[in-house]
């Protein structure tokens, strides 16, 4: 157990670190957060570092009272407060928040008084001997258990409902993990109270050490679930973000290409591909402003597409055999084509411009949009049709050199 105890603690710490970056922000929701932080103290405990802490406390099982307050009543409180939140289920009222802060409050008060006025000084396995202790000792369990297993019933309710209604995104599986995780929280519960009760009548109902290596399997189970549903709504934000950037580096020869004819549509220095790359700064607000800067550029060149160079580009797209959606991309594209070589190499606005189609109705369709009509833009149709006219020396006042 002590190798996986110890990754499952590393693990815990990680999405603590991680989630205070977002959750300590002005305006944002910190429940998540003191949950991990309560389960990332309680794992902590679990190790050497727990009983280190009874020898320089001078308090014995210390690290066991802290570990429930931590682990069991900070966490579980914290979860249940964040799954009402995220659900839309928060009530301001004021038995709304006697549930969410006092009864917390009121449970650990009462396992810290039962610790230090009967478990004390008793080590834990010498506190079956003595009546007093071992009363102590089953109120304690109750009080404990009986809060962290009425906790986590809410919680799988609201994961379940609201996973349920939350569709099949990052945030509905989310849900479901930590559902399901609760769930093994509750059967830890009930593991844990059935064994100390069976103990207490002298016949206990599982052999050995098997109540300790279910009921710590089932935590594991419940903690890993709980962290890796509570990180599926920011993965769907993580992956989202790479398709972003991705479609950032693919729309730059294009939007290099267009605003190199029309200069005066570019927001901001030209920066290297190699910086565009590798900046993860602002991703989605680049994207949209790269978008926004081709379509006028495109706007700005549709002044150089006739109505005499848009059928002779039909014509040369029906040429080629393309029909459908893919035909009027790459007309489009033979029409920007042809219009960009004409600004660039010194040819006249015509009199009557063919105006450029509509863009998407969101970002992501319009990035869509765009990478095709990019692909269509360099393509050997597109060339072949810019080749055909007579080519020129452009001017150099278009683009400003570097």
């Amino acid at each position: 157990m002590g190798a996986v105890e110890v990754v499952v603690a590393v693990l815990l710490w990680a999405t603590t670190l991680w989630r205070a970056t977002k959750d300590w922000r002005k305006g944002h929701r910190r429940a998540l957060w003191w949950a991990f932080f309560g389960l990332s103290v309680m794992m902590t405990l679990r190790l050497p570092v727990g009983h280190a802490l009874d020898e320089a406390t001078g308090v014995i099982d210390l690290s066991y009272l802290l570990k429930h307050l931590f682990g069991g009543v900070l966490g579980s409180a914290a979860v249940l407060t964040f799954l009402q939140d995220v659900s839309g289920r928060k009530n301001e009222n004021w038995r709304a928040q006697l549930w969410r802060y006092g009864v917390p409050l009121a449970t650990a008060t009462a396992m810290s008084a039962f610790f230090f006025a009967k478990l004390q000084p008793y080590e834990t396995l010498a506190i079956y001997d003595e009546p007093g202790a071992r009363t102590a000792l089953l109120l304690y369990t109750v009080i404990f258990l009986g809060f962290l297993g009425s906790s986590l019933v809410s919680g799988v309710r609201v994961c379940w409902r609201w996973g349920r209604d939350s569709g099949n995104g990052g945030l509905g599986w989310g849900l479901r993990l930590i559902g399901v995780g609760l769930s093994a929280g509750v059967l830890y519960s009930v593991v844990r109270i059935a064994a100390l009760i069976s103990r207490f009548e002298g016949a206990r109902i599982f052999p050995g050490k098997l109540d300790d290596y279910l009921s710590s399997y089932l935590m594991f189970t419940a903690l890993v679930l709980v962290v890796v549903g509570s990180a599926l709504p920011a993965l769907g934000k993580v992956r989202s973000r790479i398709r972003q950037r991705r479609a950032l580096v693919r729309l730059r020869p294009l939007w290099h290409d267009l605003t190199s004819a029309v200069p005066t549509v570019r927001f901001g220095e030209v920066r290297s591909p190699l910086t565009e790359r590798w900046d993860a700064r602002r991703v989605g607000e680049r994207l949209y402003r790269r978008t926004m800067e081709i379509r006028d550029a495109q706007l700005a060149l549709s002044d150089y597409a006739s109505p005499t160079v848009s059928a002779a580009a039909r014509r040369h797209v029906e040429q080629h055999g393309h029909q459908g959606a893919r035909a009027a991309v790459e007309l489009e594209a033979c029409r920007l084509a042809a219009a960009h070589h004409a600004r660039l190499y010194g040819g006249s606005p015509a009199p009557h411009p063919h105006p450029p189609p509509s863009g998407g109705r969101d970002l992501r369709s319009e990035v869509q949009a765009l990478i095709q009509l990019s692909d269509a833009f360099y393509s050997p149709v597109a060339r072949t049709f810019v080749d055909a006219s007579r080519p020129h020396t452009p001017p150099p006042s278009l683009e400003p050199r570097s």
